[in-house]
């Protein structure tokens, strides 16, 4: 699949889900809320991205390498290998969750409501490429871009 078609896809899907979840449907949503309250608590999200871990993990070794993704997906490689090794463990996956989980409560309740994962999709999809606020790449509405390096704290005496 070209990279042209795989943007138009995952565009299409994205403003799908966002369609859904705007009018209180929303597979992902409704699959994450498990106890049907209407909010993602965090340890629904923790348990809907172990769910997709495993999903993804094809060989089932407990690690996702760039053959086992795709697209934004293979770039969030290199943002969520924290340890270098070029593979994301179960570990570096969740704690990649809980950093999205975080950009999306808005209001830092604990919990996600489907207005606050209307409005992350919202501004996911003005960071597409040719969006808005177009971004070059994708991978910024699923996993932050890394932090620039800390400046080197100043010697003693400067």
């Amino acid at each position: 699949m070209s990279l042209t078609r795989f943007f138009v896809a995952t565009t299409v899907a994205a403003l799908a889900t966002a369609a859904a979840v705007a009018q209180g449907g929303g597979g992902m949503f409704r699959t994450a809320d498990s106890n049907g309250d209407g909010l993602i608590s965090r340890a629904e999200a923790t348990a809907e991205a172990t769910t997709r871990f495993t999903a993804m993990d094809a060989n089932k070794d407990g690690f996702l390498t760039t053959d086992e993704m795709q697209g934004p997906g293979a770039r969030m490689m290199t943002r969520g290998d924290t340890d270098g090794d070029g593979k994301i463990s179960r570990a570096e996956f969740l704690a990649q969750a809980d950093t999205r989980f975080n950009r999306i409560d808005a209001n830092k309740d604990g919990q996600i409501s489907r207005e606050e994962l209307t409005a992350w999709m919202d501004r996911a999809r003005a960071m597409r490429p040719g969006g808005p606020g177009g971004r070059a790449d994708p991978a910024d509405a699923i996993a932050p871009p890394p932090a620039p390096p800390s400046p080197a704290p100043a010697a003693p005496g400067n």
